[in-house]
């Protein structure tokens, strides 16, 4: 047997291609988030263009001939109704890819053949038939074990694909016989014993291969076997008996017919010209452009490109140096009506504990992006003569395009500069049409959608800039100009893109005007009590020691490393005794919250070390983390940084520091809202969403129930809750209530019976049979998403009712987690992305109904569902009654949005 691709085959060899077979395993050796901008899945195209290619290259074949299946059924379905039966469903992404296949087959100038009644194997063995009483040399390329029959010396061998895309063995008689058993053959005889539950055909009970291989290698034959039926075992004997008429069936299948009436033959498999221009047609819409050169290799073929083909981007960057010439340019971008393409130049931050406060080195925009120019103001320049200039230029309103915009525009904001004419982001853009991907830098955007790469260029010491005739580097001002001509090429494919998936109303209204907004909630922040925050964190730093000593001394052990989770569960586990409850991946004892919860009043150690790890935490992560925040006197406001592009359903995130993460489950961490403060001669007004995501889930699962404990006035949970339980309203206590509540925010995230459970503290069965009683009180809900997960497993994705799409391709995984992840995913991605939508839409109108009315108060902080206004003295009453009006008014639900407001000095009056 030879093993792998031998290349330099003898003149006069075909090669014969399983298609589907090949197709099938590069769908799943491929990763399915491998997609075009346009959202076309490619994976399998791009696993079976790379496995032919390769074919091709280390086997030389002078014929060549890719057989693929028909949709129609063939004589073996006539013959048994239930032949492949138990085989899944084909994922309608891979269905979406076997077109395009063939198309590519095509392209390259290979046969494509089927015939209508008979399976891919039968086309391949009638072939192979023809070119082995030809003489020729046939290699067989498949991952079907059916086509072993076929395997003669000296002429036809079977590559066989083990796995993945590379993984092949090329078996010949003797090849054949060491992985089976038997000889080619008797291939068919044993595999009749054997049988095949790929192709749903059972063969004998309690016969495997090992056993069918010697029972053929001792009879010869089937028809020999069973007139030597009585010679065997007596269960084997009746197993036998039992499964005859079976077994001869299975012979009559599993044999491919070598006279199969086709339009063409062996001669017709000469390799035809390549078809140059559809290759590279057909490439630029699959994106394939790293194959490019692979298909110039093999097939010795020139492909060409548009004209953005061409390796590294280049750039001519001129330093512009005075006010005059600087607003000549800014004036001429301006008049041309074109979106003008811009890159900023940072250095260091400020203050590194405040990184989104970077230092501008200055700005790139692009001049001509076919010429590849670009102009570089200086920061020095921008912040002094230049900054009139600047202004007019954003101030009126002219369009511009970049990358990553918003660190820029709160940088304007800086200025006294409110930049309105922001028209594309491509790095919002690209989340957009596959926010799981996480690819959003403009190197992989352009190695995506162009066919150039955006070259690396070092930065020089401290992020300094140079003159362009003092010879030294300039780097900073070369890598702006790159990137801004890096975006002038990404407009229009990441514009074509959304436009393809539908998204560019969500892109154009939502998304980039939230830039704006978000810059400006960032610029203004949020004010604090600096005296009040530090003596929190004094405090806490006292607290942390005095609990960490009661540890130690709960232990009875001496000194320990209480933060070390090895220590801990040594000390718990083997030097205390307690039952573990769960390892970690390591095989080391659990110590996490969950655990040490379970273990609660088991020893006085345990309920020190939960105490102390929740101080712990509030003093490290906010206690030490928010003074550093803090910005210099006398401003003492914290400003953190929002995130669009971080949250795969839309929500955004925060960081630098996490506003959203301020503890409010405890007394002690409810104390860090305390801190927070409006200005002096202000309030600050709370808005939140009251129960958004239930709302949502009401609207799309359509379930009158549920619209009906909403519409009737009633607390809703209370009304959930008695209809779940079938009690009256008035019956409902505390325990149904709470209940009722935890499954339905459950609902939101796909929570099942054991994370029910687990939050409940009660066994998985009892949880199951809330669960039930909830659904059977609630049906639509179960039915919506049951019709959510079979559209995520159809289409790939998930969409909400603006448009957003979540891509989740694990949702076809053979792993059974995986899928079962997917699938919670599934359910909650149309509820937590239509209410993120929802928000989105409320914070873009909130912003500018508040400039356009010329209300002072201005949305300083986003929590969640809740927005959070900082409000004059005297606007109270106005800004209430926008906001509320705003908010309730942002989509229009089967239910009605619900907004509740409260206001107070503090972040903790107000709520």
């Amino acid at each position: 047997m030879a093993e792998g691709g031998a290349a330099g085959q003898d003149p006069g060899t075909v090669m014969l291609v399983d298609g589907n077979s090949l197709v099938y395993r590069a769908f799943f050796a491929v990763p399915e988030d491998m997609t075009t901008a346009s959202g076309q899945v490619t994976n399998a195209v791009y696993g079976f263009t790379r496995m032919l290619l390769t074919l091709l290259r280390d086997h030389q074949p002078d014929r060549v001939g890719v057989a693929f299946d028909r949709r129609e059924p063939t004589f073996r379905h006539e013959r048994v109704s239930s032949y492949k039966a138990n085989r899944e469903e084909t994922p309608e992404a891979l269905r979406q890819q076997m077109g395009i296949v063939r198309q590519l087959v095509d392209t390259l100038g290979i046969a494509a053949v089927d015939h209508v009644g008979v399976e891919a194997d039968d086309v391949i063995a009638t072939l192979a038939t023809q070119a082995r009483d030809r003489g020729e040399n046939v290699i067989v390329v498949t991952g079907d074990r059916d086509a072993y029959q076929l395997v003669e010396d000296p002429h036809v061998r079977v590559l066989y694909n083990k796995r993945g895309v590379s993984d092949y063995a090329l078996y010949d008689e003797a090849g054949i016989e060491e992985r089976t058993g038997v000889k080619p053959s008797d291939y068919v005889a044993y595999a009749a014993l054997r049988g095949d539950p790929s192709d749903n055909l059972p063969g004998v009970n309690g016969v495997g291969e090992k056993t069918a291989a010697k029972l053929i290698n001792a009879y010869g034959s089937i028809d020999e076997l069973y007139q030597h039926v009585a010679d065997q075992t007596p269960k084997l004997q009746q197993n036998l008996d039992e499964a005859q008429d079976r077994v001869k069936l299975n012979l009559e299948l599993m044999e491919l017919l070598r006279d199969v009436p086709l339009d063409l033959g062996v001669d017709d498999l000469d390799l035809a010209p390549p078809k140059t221009a559809e290759i590279e047609e057909l490439f630029d819409f699959l994106e394939f452009r790293s194959l490019r050169d692979f298909v110039t290799e093999v097939l010795d073929v020139d492909l060409g490109g548009d004209g953005d083909a061409g390796g590294a981007l280049e750039a001519a960057v001129e330093t512009i140096s005075t006010a005059d010439a600087a607003a000549e340019a800014l004036n001429r971008l301006a008049d041309s009506g074109e979106p003008v393409a811009l890159a900023a130049g940072w250095g260091d931050p400020f203050d590194r504990s405040q990184p989104h406060r970077r230092r501008l080195l200055g700005l790139a925009l692009v001049a001509d992006r076919d010429a590849g120019q670009a102009v570089w103001l200086p920061s020095e320049l921008l912040e002094s003569s230049g900054h009139d200039a600047l202004a007019a230029f954003f101030s009126a309103g002219t369009p511009f395009m970049g990358h990553d915009v918003k660190p820029f525009v709160l940088w304007l904001l800086s200025q006294g500069i409110d930049a309105a004419g922001l028209t594309l982001d491509a790095q919002i853009a690209a989340y957009l049409l596959d926010p799981a991907s996480g690819r959003f830098g403009l190197d992989d955007l352009m190695r995506t959608h162009t066919a150039m790469e955006l070259p690396g260029i070092d930065q020089p010491d401290e992020g300094r800039l140079f003159d362009d005739d003092s010879g030294d580097s300039v780097a900073p001002a070369m890598q702006a100009g790159l990137q801004a001509l890096a975006v002038s090429h990404l407009a229009a494919p990441l514009l074509d893109a959304l436009d393809a998936q539908g998204l560019r109303g969500l892109n154009d209204d939502m998304e980039v005007p939230l830039v704006r907004v978000l810059a400006r909630m960032e610029h203004m922040g949020i004010g604090v009590d600096v005296e009040g925050l530090t003596g929190l964190r004094d405090r806490l730093v006292a607290d942390a020691e005095r609990l960490r000593a009661l540890v130690i001394d709960a232990a009875g052990e001496g000194s320990f490393n209480v933060n070390s989770s090895k220590q801990v569960g040594e000390l718990l586990f083997d030097k205390l005794g307690l039952p573990p409850q769960k390892k970690t991946k390591t095989g080391a004892y659990s110590t996490d919250a969950g655990t040490l919860e379970k273990l609660r009043g088991e020893h006085p150690v345990v309920d020190a070390l939960l105490d102390y790890r929740e101080v712990e935490k509030l003093r490290s992560t906010y206690g030490e983390g928010l003074v550093a925040a803090v910005g210099l006197e006398p401003d003492n406001r914290i400003r953190a940084t929002f995130n669009q592009t971080v949250a795969r359903t839309g929500r955004l995130s925060s960081d630098a520091p996490n506003l959203h993460n301020i503890p409010v489950r405890t007394e002690t961490g409810r104390v860090f809202r305390e801190v927070f403060v409006a200005a002096e001669g202000c309030e600050l007004l709370v808005a939140d969403y009251n129960q958004i995501e239930l709302r949502c889930i009401a609207h799309l699962a359509e379930d009158p129930g549920l619209i009906h404990a909403f519409e009737s006035g009633q607390d809703v949970h209370t009304s959930v809750a008695a209809q779940v339980f079938g009690i009256e309203p008035g019956a409902v206590g505390i325990e149904e209530r709470s209940t009722a509540k935890m499954v339905s925010y459950g609902l939101a995230y796909g929570m099942e019976a054991y994370g029910l459970g687990s939050r409940l503290n009660i066994p998985t069965g009892e949880a199951a049979v809330i669960l039930d009683a909830y659904f059977g009180a609630f049906p639509a809900l179960r039915e919506y998403m049951d019709r959510a997960v079979a559209e995520a497993r159809t289409r790939g994705y998930t969409e909400t009712l603006f448009g957003r799409r979540l891509r989740i391709p694990e949702i076809n995984s053979s792993n059974f987690r995986l899928r079962q992840a997917a699938e919670r995913q599934a359910m909650n991605a149309g509820i937590q992305g239509l209410a993120a939508d929802i928000f989105k839409v409320a914070l873009v109108r909130l912003d500018h109904a508040l400039q356009d009315r010329g209300f002072a108060s201005r949305i300083i902080l986003q929590v969640h569902d809740e927005v959070i206004l900082e409000v004059p003295e005297g606007e109270h009453d106005g800004v209430a009654e926008l906001t509320v009006a705003t908010m309730a008014e942002a989509y229009d639900l089967r239910v009605p949005l619900e907004v509740h407001l409260s206001s107070g000095h503090t972040w903790a009056d107000a709520k």
